[in-house]
């Protein structure tokens, strides 16, 4: 199901970076935004390994991406091959395949595919075994047919789709090593709003890592309602008032060392989130 749930969003990998505002994990230069379906999807045109690029649709408050019958398939496909401006030479695989990340992974249960663009370990099961496996419950799937997939060569348990277009597998699915650096597609329940981008541009949160006090920094126009600090398993750790004014300073100087998801909610109901540790 293409739904998101809180704590999905807040569970992120113990790779830290440190980002400042929304969106630095990827540069929005790099990245071709299209619709499909009623949702918005963001190829971004960076190498990264499987683990990281689920951070970063994360942290843009997406996930990666899921495709749940052949019209989806048919439109991504589309678009990473004829419109997005993609050199597949610059997102080869191990094996020298232009490939992109997809949402699904088996890295839970060997051969029990689910969708799990979040990293979070959960997810719909939309595939059971190898190459000669089964669909569950009658799912879509568009696994490559020669060789056929998925084959776990190595330890293959995220999924990717081919876009070389000399390659017998091009357009189909093929499982990967999650170490592989390559392109990525982050998929969003809804259309991108333009104004959602701008009051993201124009927020900063710093320091990061963080010790007694986090400063907040707002050039938008739309005023901050509240401030919440979330953990791990999305508790919530501790909430702030918003002050009206531009610049404000939290005092964090309670919470643990750890690693945590700060999420700013806007007057006009637009959540952001950030990664942040201390």
């Amino acid at each position: 199901m293409k739904n998101i749930s809180t704590k999905a969003i807040l569970l992120f990998s113990f790779l830290f970076f440190s980002y400042n505002s929304f969106g630095q994990c990827a540069n929005d230069a790099n990245i071709y935004t299209f619709v499909y379906g009623g949702h918005s999807y963001e190829v971004v045109k960076e190498n990264k390994t499987w683990t990281d690029a689920a951070n970063c649709a994360i942290e843009r408050n997406g996930y990666l991406a899921e495709i749940n019958d052949s019209l989806e398939q048919n439109a991504i496909f589309d678009e990473l091959s004829n419109k997005a401006g993609i050199l597949h030479t610059n997102t080869q695989n191990q094996f020298g395949t232009g490939s992109v990340w997809l949402g699904g992974s088996d890295a839970g249960i060997e051969g029990n595919w689910i969708w799990d663009g979040n990293n979070n370990g959960t997810g719909s099961q939309f595939w059971s075994g190898g190459p000669g496996g089964t669909a569950i419950g009658g799912l879509y799937t568009n696994w490559g047919i020669s060789p056929p997939e998925p084959d776990n060569s190595g330890g293959q348990d995220h999924l990717t789709i081919i876009i070389k277009p000399t390659a017998v597998n091009f357009g189909l699915w093929n499982d990967l090593v999650s170490t592989n650096t390559i392109y990525y597609l982050i998929e969003h329940n809804q259309p991108i709003s333009t104004n959602d981008i701008e009051l993201k541009s124009k927020l900063s949160i710093y320091p990061n890592p963080f010790e007694n006090f986090i400063s907040i920094e707002n050039n938008n126009t739309e005023s901050i309602a509240n401030i919440s600090i979330i953990n791990l398993t999305g508790q919530l750790v501790k909430s702030f008032e918003a002050k009206q004014t531009p610049s404000q300073r939290i005092d964090v100087s309670e919470v643990n060392k750890g690693f945590y998801i700060l999420k700013v909610k806007f007057k006009n109901g637009t959540s952001i989130s950030y990664k942040l540790s201390k």
